[in-house]
């Protein structure tokens, strides 16, 4: 079955895209995710990175590797965010500029999407990079200081970086559950509201 940019589109151009039925398209939807990563729409272009990632295997690291080096940081934060769908190898080669890009925000979510198994190289220039420890990646904070940097989110996923984080059932995306031992009920508030 032939893929074609519609139904790569249909899946990807929802606020919240169906990345599940995105990467069910497989491989045949590859030269689709790479026009997109190279086009002018950078959250398309950023959704379309993601997407490439979820494929099997390392079948999308050519895609996500394009969206590494895009000069939109936001499309360059989702492929550092993709990485981590990536085998170790492959999300080696995807993060090895992102960990010292020019944007903090993408470097924020480029240390924090390093394996914990890296390679030598990446974990040398890991190591290299003054005031940084030894296995800085795995422990680096995914979100950049408000008002620093790139906001380090997925397209689409409000405040969540990642898009398979959903809100518990009732709440809104970015609404928190209450707090044990109350609920909504005779406060005047409705469930999921805060005081």
């Amino acid at each position: 079955m032939s893929v074609t940019m519609e139904a790569v589109l249909e899946v990807l151009e929802p606020d919240e895209p169906n990345y599940d039925k995105a990467a069910s398209l497989g491989p045949d939807a590859l030269p689709h995710l790479k026009t997109l990563v190279m086009g002018n729409d950078p959250m398309l272009a950023a959704k379309a990175a993601y997407a490439a990632s979820l494929l099997e295997g390392d079948q999308g690291k050519d895609v996500v590797a394009a969206a590494a080096h895009s000069e939109t940081a936001s499309v360059r934060v989702a492929a550092a965010a993709a990485a981590t769908n990536l085998p170790t190898d492959s999300a080696a080669e995807v993060l090895m500029d992102l960990v010292d890009d020019s944007d903090e925000g993408v470097r924020k979510v480029a240390l924090s999407s390093v394996p914990a198994d890296a390679p030598p190289e990446l974990s040398a220039k890991l190591e290299s990079q003054p005031g940084r420890a030894a296995g800085a990646g795995s422990e680096a904070v995914a979100e950049a200081p408000e008002g620093e940097g790139t906001a380090a989110r997925m397209p689409g996923e409000g405040q969540s970086m990642m898009p398979q984080e959903k809100p518990a059932a009732g709440l809104m995306p970015g609404e928190k559950p209450q707090a044990s031992g109350g609920d909504a009920q005779g406060t005047g508030l409705m469930p999921g509201e805060r005081h």
